[in-house]
């Protein structure tokens, strides 16, 4: 981890972390969601948990788009996008 790694962390940046340590943090965080009584601070940790599943997901499509950086066109119908195909 480097000098700038250290200073996103401390900033709040989820990208430094590996993809076990998000996943790690994020079970940590949920289980203090579930069993919190305050709803204020429920609503934060709620908040929390956005924010990782974002950073998460934001992981997942990166890595698909480098498996797959072709994508197939779509396949268009035979009568257009929208129209049936009962004429």
């Amino acid at each position: 981890m480097g000098i700038f790694d250290s200073i996103a962390r401390g900033l709040g940046s989820l990208r430094p972390l590996s993809d076990a340590e998000l996943e790690d943090e994020r079970e940590a965080l949920r289980q203090r969601y579930v069993s919190s009584g305050d709803d204020n601070e429920s609503s934060k940790l709620y908040d929390e948990l956005h924010r990782y599943d974002e950073e998460m997901t934001r992981r997942a499509n990166e890595a698909c788009a480098r498996e797959n950086p072709n994508p197939p066109e779509p396949r268009h119908r035979e009568h257009g996008w929208y129209l049936p195909n009962d004429d």
